[in-house]
């Protein structure tokens, strides 16, 4: 059987020929579109961060038809490919844990019949892609989630060559397209300290460039309230402004077993004002990059800020911004003056502990200025921290580190000069002589 002829025509479309239009947005949040249907997202992270764990959110709420966007209000299949993870110990208790309509929810597989080995069940592969466009517009199912992307590429394919990586990312483009919904990939994020998560993500540049939204995902070590931090890296055909904290809460479900499993699930717990980004920027610095004379500047300035006053968490970080303090600066300062966090809705606000007011303000007992700002005779309004004491070279003795010792009657940690000097808190001591 010979191949049919065919023919190759090139043609020039006007412009004025296209019917343009904007996009469905599958979901929206802040009143911007995130994921356009007929698109492939990513959603990246280190291991641990919880993309896993968001995907299964953002699939149980497509299933109940409670997404913002086109969706809302019309429940939509789910396709759920595996690759790391057991659909029947981790992935359908995890769903059953965020609420989704399980009858919704498909997990694609392969059967193969052999004479030899009988019949066997493989993972889906770029290979199946014919069969599987058929069998997910057939079962309705408008959202696919391929959790990681990169178990797809298989072991031949070079995931650092822009062509190889393309050629198995371009069919699930393809197939976003026919089902007329969105392909969402998880992928991980190497260690690149740069902050750059669409350039982060493991292999080629390509995985950034087919998709259309890339969102990221981090444990935030800063975060008073253990929360995490997801934002948007990446938005071909909207608004990239979305930055999120998060939380991954343990939750117990029934499974079909009778017995009772603990998972985590997703919630999203407000708006954030640090990126994944600014997140891993930091978290790549040095220990010690912030030692010396920054921190110190940034206690100072964090006593002097906070004053005698409840601030606004977020406001104060802006701040801090502003003066010049990274994130981490400031959260060291934070922990060493004992800062009070007291949560306010979604926020917290921040305050000086009394000894720390007093001391900032020269208050002894009743003599003191009482926070007007005035000095007494020879005392500042803001007494300055003892500097960091360096290391004596060729010293056998553990050299003293940074002067900073622990109050004789409260035990806390003493931060400014005169106190150490004094071996105690003047508030401290002069609350035992009452």
């Amino acid at each position: 059987m010979t191949d049919p002829i065919s023919t190759r025509r090139l043609v020039l479309r006007k412009a004025s020929e296209i019917r343009d239009d904007v996009p469905d947005w599958v979901w929206t949040y802040g009143d911007h579109g995130r994921i356009a249907r007929g698109t492939v997202a990513l959603f990246a992270g280190r291991p641990g961060a919880g993309k896993s764990t968001a995907a299964r959110w953002f699939a149980a709420h497509a299933t109940r038809g409670t997404l913002e966007g086109c969706w809302h209000g019309q429940p939509t299949n789910v396709a759920y490919i595996a690759r790391e993870e057991a659909v029947e110990y981790i992935v359908k208790p995890s769903l059953r844990a965020h609420g989704a309509d399980l009858d919704r929810v498909f997990f694609p597989e392969v059967e193969v019949t052999t004479e030899t080995l009988g019949q066997e069940v493989l993972p889906v592969t770029v290979g199946d892609m014919g069969a599987l466009n058929d069998a997910l517009i057939a079962a309705g199912v408008g959202l696919v989630i391929v959790d990681p992307l990169m178990a797809l590429a298989g072991a031949k394919t070079d995931i650092n060559r822009n062509n190889e990586v393309r050629a198995v990312l371009d069919p699930w483009r393809r197939l976003a397209e026919e089902i007329n919904g969105v392909v969402i990939g998880v992928a991980h994020l190497n260690k690149t300290g740069n902050g750059d998560v669409v350039a982060g993500i493991n292999g080629s540049s390509a995985f950034g460039e087919i998709a259309r939204a890339v969102f990221g995902f981090a444990k935030d070590p800063n975060d008073e309230d253990g929360g995490r931090v997801m934002s948007q890296e990446k938005n071909s055909l909207g608004d990239e402004s979305l930055a999120l904290r998060y939380a991954i809460e343990s939750t117990e479900v029934r499974t079909d077993s009778g017995r009772v499993a603990e998972l985590g699930r997703f919630v999203i717990l407000g708006d954030s004002d640090r990126t994944v980004g600014e997140v891993l920027r930091d978290a790549a610095r040095p220990d010690d990059a912030d030692e010396g004379t920054e921190r110190a500047a940034a206690k100072a300035w964090l006593a002097e800020r906070l004053g005698t006053g409840v601030h606004d968490s977020g406001e104060v970080k802006q701040d801090a911004r502003a003066a010049g303090f990274s994130e981490r600066t400031l959260q060291r300062a934070r922990r060493e003056l004992s800062v009070t966090i007291t949560p306010a809705g979604r926020r917290s606000t921040w305050s000086l502990p009394t000894r720390a007011t007093d001391a900032l303000h020269g208050t002894r007992g009743t003599g003191g200025t009482g926070g007007t700002g005035q000095k007494t005779p020879g005392q500042s309004a803001i007494r300055e921290p003892m500097p960091l004491v360096p290391p004596v070279p060729g010293s056998t003795r553990e050299a003293p580190v940074a002067r900073i010792a622990r109050c004789s009657v409260c035990g806390e940690t003493m931060v400014f000069g005169e106190d150490i000097a004094a071996g105690h808190h003047f508030s401290c001591r002069e609350e035992e002589a009452l």
